[in-house]
């Protein structure tokens, strides 16, 4: 079970970390939407050596803008099939808050597999500001604290710092990333690969979605590593994961790396979310 509770614990950073958009909120030339979207999740690759040979699965996001920062729900159902035995099904669920200021973040989070919890979280992050250290303080597991480096970025604040890099030409960011899942490695450490220019709405094989996914896109490759174990130059990553992000903030498809297989997630259905009117 080992195995398979840490593919599900990285398909539930993958849930946050992919689907991070920060709405309605512009740096230099960057324009974020507040939606909720709907994806299907397949197998993508798999070697003969691998002990998964199909997996099936869907995911809710909603990131949805409040006046005082941003509040996400997040729903994945994944079934994998072993190569011998039963299916094996798990389900993950988040709910966060992430400060407009970015001194603040709140974390809830379940990873259940064949109906046991595998990991449960949930605390608050809290620092001066952005660019400053912090730490993250948790009420499950009790008494457990993080420190945060100046570097650290929250799930908005990392799709936000992609967005600026690609529209400015940039073909790398690195930064620690915290969401509050896998403490014991966190915070990760994120080297994040814009793979070229940025392509036409129309390029891709891509269901369209009206003025939402009439956008440009980046094919953006991101491996994260253990943020707390030494560097020797010889790490390797926990888990490595490509996306088709659009200047929006919304993302079109993604695949998640286990390395002998992989996971495709692809929007079916899409939905924009009003955001209120604040003082």
């Amino acid at each position: 079970m080992t195995g398979f509770r840490q593919y599900f614990i990285y398909a539930a950073v993958l849930a946050v970390l992919f689907f991070a958009v920060r709405p309605e909120v512009r740096a230099g030339s960057v324009t974020h939407a507040s939606h909720r979207a709907f994806y299907e999740i397949s197998i993508g690759h798999i070697d003969q050596r691998s002990s998964i040979r199909d997996a099936r699965g869907r995911m809710v996001t909603e990131w949805r803008r409040a006046c005082e920062g941003w509040t996400t729900s997040q729903r994945l159902a994944l079934s994998m099939a072993p190569s011998e035995g039963e299916p094996i099904d798990s389900e993950v669920t988040l709910t966060s808050f992430e400060n407009a200021d970015g001194r603040e973040y709140v974390f809830d989070s379940e990873t259940r597999i064949g109906g046991e919890t595998v990991e449960l979280v949930r605390g608050r992050a809290a620092r001066e500001a952005p660019g400053k250290v912090g730490t993250a303080t948790y009420e499950e597991p009790a008494g457990l604290s993080l420190d945060l480096p100046a570097d650290t970025v929250f799930p908005v604040e990392h799709t936000l710092v992609l967005l600026d890099a690609a529209e400015r030409g940039d073909r790398r960011a690195f930064n620690h990333y915290f969401d509050g899942s896998q403490p014991e490695i966190s915070p990760l450490a994120s080297n994040a690969m814009i793979l070229g220019k940025p392509r036409d709405s129309a390029d891709g094989k891509f269901a369209q979605f009206g003025d939402l996914t009439a956008r440009r896109w980046w094919p953006v490759r991101l491996a994260m590593f253990n943020g707390r174990a030494s560097r020797g130059g010889e790490e390797q990553p926990e888990f490595e994961m490509t996306q088709k992000l659009q200047d929006n903030g919304i993302v079109r498809s993604f695949e998640f790396d286990y390395g002998d297989f992989s996971l495709i997630a692809s929007m079916v259905e899409l939905e924009e979310l009003d955001t209120p009117r604040c003082d």
